[in-house]
């Protein structure tokens, strides 16, 4: 899968580096081995990654932690031109051995992309969560339409019913699995997918607010920035400013 990698820190603990993946067709990638231990964080678009005969879907929430020496492959959800980054660690510093995956909330992705400088940061945030569970059908049907949807910020109204429509089963019995498997309601995660897709316009130097408001499935400006004020601890402003400064 073709690909530029861009050098954004580098330290004793780690390494970070942000990949562009050219657009590419909608099917799995040779066979790769991690060659060291790492993170690959979500930054916009959606991956899978498939390892240990398991699919990992990488959305704009999950980091997904691969241990040296383990193979894997990906494929793009969406045949366009997708960014992620990679948090490689010093030799050792990672202890684990097996996959694991971290579910950010938008707080925490807000800190993981200012700045990109502080190894506390990156070391606090990409604490192992678990690892990856397998997850009822229904839960992996639902995730994949919010996360293509919410990636795809075209303004196109879709309803948590149509969720479960797609799932294939009712919004009550979807939203129990959710919270079960999940640990957030349906609204909730579709929330924290719209505040990563909000990050990610803002650091690609979205600037019409109203816009991205609409895009992203709000009434109006004013609402997206209460929405992201409480899930994000800064206002759209504030991160707009940051993220154009690199801080």
């Amino acid at each position: 899968m073709p690909q530029q990698r861009t050098l954004l820190h580098a330290d004793a603990a780690w390494t970070v580096e942000r990949v562009r993946r050219h657009a590419a067709p909608v099917q799995w990638s040779p066979a790769y081995q991690a060659a060291s231990g790492r993170w690959v964080l979500p930054t916009d678009g959606v991956l899978e990654f498939q390892l240990d005969g398991q699919t990992i879907l990488l959305d704009g929430l999950t980091a997904l932690g691969l241990p040296q020496g383990q193979p894997y492959q990906m494929r793009p959800l969406q045949p366009a031109e997708q960014t992620s980054v990679v948090v490689s660690a010093r030799p050792g510093a990672l202890p684990w051995a097996a996959p694991q995956v971290r579910a950010l909330s938008p707080r925490a992705l807000w800190h993981l992309r200012a700045p990109w400088r502080s190894a506390e940061v990156l070391g606090a945030v990409l604490e192992p969560d678990a690892p990856p569970r397998p997850a009822p059908a229904t839960v992996a049907r639902a995730r994949r339409f919010m996360a293509l949807r919410v990636s795809a910020a075209c303004g196109e109204r879709w309803s948590l019913r149509d969720v479960a429509d797609v799932a294939g089963c009712s919004a009550f019995h979807l939203s129990h699995l959710f919270r079960r498997h999940v640990g957030l309601s349906l609204h909730g995660y579709r929330q924290h997918l719209r505040m990563a897709a909000a990050l990610q316009r803002l650091e690609a130097g979205e600037a019409d607010l109203a816009a991205l408001a609409h895009d992203l499935g709000y009434c109006s400006q004013s609402h997206l920035g209460a929405v992201f004020r409480r899930e994000v601890g800064v206002t759209l402003a504030q991160a707009r400013a940051a993220l154009r400064a690199g801080i």
